[in-house]
């Protein structure tokens, strides 16, 4: 294993140590979101700093084949935008490019020409008759986005809906995964970049299976061999790579379930480390009435292989969402993240919904409490479901105004229903952010592994705070921004493990102060180091 020489960059904030009641400030007429996006019906949306500023711009995509009075406060269909926050308002860009008439239904920020900043990607939800349009690829070139979609293989006309991003095959340059629903053909799809960026349809090549139906994705490192395996929600199957950039079936048996009706139908997928033992759990929701959500605990490998087992009872996520609104509207799950909102230490689930507290919309999180000792079953405290006000379609999770709290941005569906942006001012935990930057392996670090210990105890499990791997594109229908965040609770320290995907080193930092972001860059200086981690 080798150690990479790292550049620091900081960014200061303040945290408290005792954690309360969460506490969320909707904050979208604040940030210049109201009015841009009067009447949308969203499905997509994504964040990402495109021109490069330090904050966060984002992209909201929409359904623009409905009826005119469905918009709501508007003359007809809201078309797609691209908002660069300047200055903490979010402004439209005129390119009109950008704002297009589609069922959109996935949106990425993500460096394909590794060149250190970020390009854009939509898939669009082409039925057979209808409003059909293409999946759109535009390539940044000084802040602005170049449409080069023409001609593209990753921009053909199907069903898309959830993008992953990934390396498949170690390259260095990110690959992108598109589902496709059951409804329009079931054909998941996997892009191979060659770069300029042009791609090639390589789901044959690699073994993806012809009927692989999809809604959500989640492209991430299941079993710690530094190769990105594939689960796929609605199918509910999980792929595994076998090192060499091809794909075999892992043992899906049990994400299969019984659906409650006709409709009910897995969407998001998200991962991350609920029970603190280091390896990545998935969970899941359910697009239906009534809607539900799914655990599942990552139990390690047997012969190499990821072993799952559901938990969704057991840690207190068997509920069933209400239907119907007071207000008649249909009540469902899309779009889930997991992220640490209290920076207690511990990694939350949100659903992208409300539910009313106190005579305030607040978003549905689903809080983790903690779990006995270090990879049990951990207890998760769901909001009262019969308070429940709105779902969204789509709602990326990140730190909006850069105090060290998660945010949230939630694209609304509903023309009644304003999207929103919820403004973490909960009182939490100290944090660290990382922030990987490739340069033999793509720019954006996606796919590293990043672990964080407390002083002094780099490598021991015991001392293991925080685990997680860097990446976009999870959830439903929605980009991430691509920095691994972790709460510290009381720790005003830490030390920092990162491991580089395709066997590519270990990058490690000791006794890092919190409150800060830290980028560990990969250099070609390296020296002999050896990290070992129970299994890992």
């Amino acid at each position: 294993m080798k150690k990479k020489v790292i550049a620091v960059v900081v960014l200061m904030a303040t945290a408290g140590v005792c954690m309360g009641a969460l506490s969320f400030e909707q904050c979208s007429r604040r940030y210049g979101l109201d009015r841009p996006l009067t009447g949308i019906m969203s499905h997509a949306a994504a964040c990402g700093d495109f021109d490069g500023d330090g904050d966060l711009d984002m992209y909201v995509g929409a359904f623009c084949d409905r009826p005119p009075e469905t918009y709501v406060g508007g003359a007809g269909p809201v078309l797609n935008m691209m908002l660069v926050n300047d200055d903490g308002v979010f402004r439209p860009v005129d390119n009109p490019n950008l704002s297009f008439m589609a069922r959109t239904s996935g949106a990425v920020f993500i460096d394909l020409d590794n060149d250190g900043d970020l390009d854009f990607y939509v898939s669009n939800n082409s039925k057979s008759k209808g409003l059909r349009v293409a999946n759109r690829l535009f390539e940044n070139v000084g802040g602005r986005f170049r449409d080069i979609s023409a001609g593209n293989p990753a921009c053909i006309m199907m069903g898309g809906r959830s993008v992953g991003v990934l390396d498949y095959d170690g390259d260095g340059l990110l690959d992108m995964l598109v589902a496709e629903d059951k409804w329009t053909g079931s054909r998941t799809r996997l892009f191979r970049n060659l770069g300029n960026p042009t791609f090639a349809d390589v789901s044959d090549a690699v073994g993806l299976p012809v009927d692989l139906p999809g809604l959500g994705v989640a492209t991430v490192d299941f079993n710690e061999d530094g190769w990105p395996d594939i689960f796929v929600a609605q199918a509910n199957r999980l792929l595994l790579s076998d090192g060499s950039g091809r794909y075999v079936e892992g043992d899906s048996s049990v994400f299969q379930h019984e659906p409650v009706n006709d409709e009910d139908t897995p969407c998001g997928a998200a991962c991350g480390d609920v029970n603190g033992d280091g390896w990545m759990d998935i969970v899941t929701v359910h697009h239906s009435q009534p809607a539900r959500q799914h655990l599942y605990l990552n139990l390690g490998l047997t012969n190499g292989k990821p072993q799952f087992r559901d938990v969704t009872a057991e840690a207190g996520l068997a509920y069933e969402f209400p239907s119907w609104t007071s207000g008649k509207l249909h009540l469902k799950h899309a779009h889930v993240e997991m992220a640490d909102f209290d920076n207690d230490g511990r990694v939350d689930i949100v659903v992208a919904a409300t539910y009313k507290r106190d005579g305030d919309s607040q978003p549905f999180v689903c809080r983790n409490l903690g779990w006995s000792k270090r990879g049990d079953v951990p207890r998760l405290d769901v909001p009262p479901v019969g308070d429940a006000d709105a779902y969204f379609s789509a709602g990326p999770v990140a730190d909006f105004d850069r105090d060290g709290r998660m945010d949230m941005m939630l694209a609304s569906w509903f023309g009644e229903i304003p999207s929103k942006l919820y403004i973490n001012r909960s009182k939490c935990g100290h944090w660290l952010d990382v922030k990987v930057v490739g340069c033999t392996m793509n720019h954006m670090g996606i796919g590293a592994t990043v672990r964080v210990y407390r002083p002094g105890r780099l490598g021991d499990c015991d001392a293991l705070i925080g685990y997680t791997q860097i990446g976009t594109g999870f959830g439903f229908c929605t980009g991430q921004e691509a920095i691994a965040h972790f709460g510290l609770g009381e720790a005003t320290a830490c030390d920092v493990e990162v491991t580089l995907p395709h066997s590519r080193g270990v990058i490690v930092k000791g006794n890092f102060t919190a409150n800060q972001q830290l980028v560990m860059t990969e250099s070609a200086v390296t020296q002999d180091v050896t990290i070992v981690c129970g299994d890992h």
